[in-house]
């Protein structure tokens, strides 16, 4: 079926998801790239990925560098196993690693991947003010049980299994 609805713009989809978080009360930016930038009040900076031009219907939530191995007291080894737990427990969030801190500090991030329109299709501001607020809300969470599981971590003697989440 060919696609008979006209393309958004880069602008054009940014802004849309600069309205949504502008209505949530937070103060959204559209920088150089093209990304939506903010910052949550709870949280921190994040931002929103988006690709008009090849994938206007996948939006991607990034909270980067929020904590790492150092920051929550624990091994690499234990940073993954505590990643893995929220992982497995968690709805639409994915926290991971960046690739490049692997072997150093571990900084870990968050996002939230998802499709929000048919293909080809950019996202309405209806969808987008009914969906993003909840995103964050799954983010927030799993960043709560990670420091849960960094906890659990932290106070069980070393070789000891920890299940929290």
């Amino acid at each position: 079926m060919a696609d008979t609805k006209e393309r958004i713009t880069a602008h054009d989809l940014a802004s849309r998801y600069q309205n949504a978080i502008n209505n949530l009360g937070l103060n959204a930016k559209i920088d150089e790239e093209g990304d939506v930038i903010f910052k949550h009040l709870d949280l921190g900076s994040m931002f929103l990925s988006c690709d008009a031009a090849q994938d206007p219907e996948f939006m991607m939530l990034v909270f980067p560098n929020f904590a790492s191995k150092d920051s929550l007291g624990l091994t690499r080894d234990q940073l993954l196993l505590a990643i893995n737990a929220v992982n497995t427990k968690s709805k639409a969030v994915k926290l991971g690693i960046r690739v490049d801190t692997i072997e150093t500090q571990c900084d870990v991030i968050a996002t939230i991947e998802c499709f929000l329109a048919a293909p080809n299709q950019a996202p309405s501001e209806e969808i987008l003010n009914a969906t993003i607020g909840r995103n964050l809300s799954a983010l927030r969470a799993s960043v709560k049980n990670l420091l849960t599981e960094a906890k659990a971590f932290a106070s069980t003697p070393a070789g000891a299994s920890v299940q929290t989440v």
